[in-house]
């Protein structure tokens, strides 16, 4: 009895997993006959279920192929926030701000500052956390390897050894506490009108200060009401209505 109903259970799990995977490939199918909003929809459902860079990707694609250039600038976005190593997803997101009205230089930043916010991309957050892990575990063997043996080279390897690996741990943690809490946080989003108004205060009554459009990024600041408070890559900051904007 009890395995008859081991194996109904497998048999309802992975029924889910057929259902997803045909509709995959409906999906595909209807991109290759150059469907696209239909793929769209299908990937849209999807997504509804669940959500993987890969689905993003291919969505952003679709989405693009439509024509609607903020929905696939957000969402190549969203496939590279959860794997920041996905090139195809980098690049596409390149070509599409390419094709974006607003052409905004970014604040020239200090080299040492870019280095380590690049760094910071090269794993997700999982993965640093991992890192951490396991760099303070061989840390502890070394460790207790410097504390107990008596052989002198052998005590000395370890001790500078576990130094690097415990300085490794260290900074894996940051990358990960500092990659999660960004992740909550969901402060940048796209611009999802055609054109928007950035106002100088939290109302339409506020001056114009000056205009985004469609797919433009944008960093929320705060939030007031209706309105949220962004800042652009060039520093510019003003107030914006939070329904024109999504948050990655």
């Amino acid at each position: 009895m009890r395995k008859v109903l081991y194996i109904l259970v497998a048999v309802f799990a992975a029924v889910p997993l057929w259902a997803s995977q045909q509709e995959w490939e409906k999906a595909s199918a209807l991109y290759a006959d150059k469907d696209y909003e239909g793929a769209a929809a299908i990937y849209r459902e999807l997504l509804n279920k669940g959500e993987s860079p890969e689905l993003y990707y291919n969505y952003a694609n679709a989405l693009y192929k439509t024509g609607n250039l903020g929905a696939a600038v957000l969402n190549y976005e969203r496939a590279l926030r959860l794997d920041p190593n996905n090139e195809d997803a980098r690049f596409n997101l390149d070509f599409v701000n390419g094709k974006i009205t607003d052409k905004i230089v970014p604040i020239e930043r200090f080299f040492l500052y870019e280095w380590v916010d690049a760094l910071g991309k090269v794993l997700t957050t999982n993965q640093w956390a991992w890192t951490s892990v396991v760099a303070f575990a061989l840390f502890l063997a070394l460790a207790l390897t410097y504390l107990f043996s008596r052989r002198r080279w052998l005590r000395k390897s370890a001790f500078f050894v576990a130094l690097f690996l415990f300085v490794v741990s260290a900074v894996s943690f940051a990358y990960a506490f500092s990659t999660k809490r960004i992740l909550e946080e969901r402060a940048d989003a796209i611009v999802m009108s055609g054109s928007v108004s950035v106002k100088s205060s939290p109302d339409e009554s506020g001056t114009e200060l000056f205009v985004l459009h469609e797919g433009t990024k944008v960093t929320i600041i705060s939030v007031v009401g209706e309105w949220g408070e962004i800042r652009i890559a060039d520093g510019n900051v003003g107030w914006m209505s939070l329904g024109d904007i999504e948050r990655i």
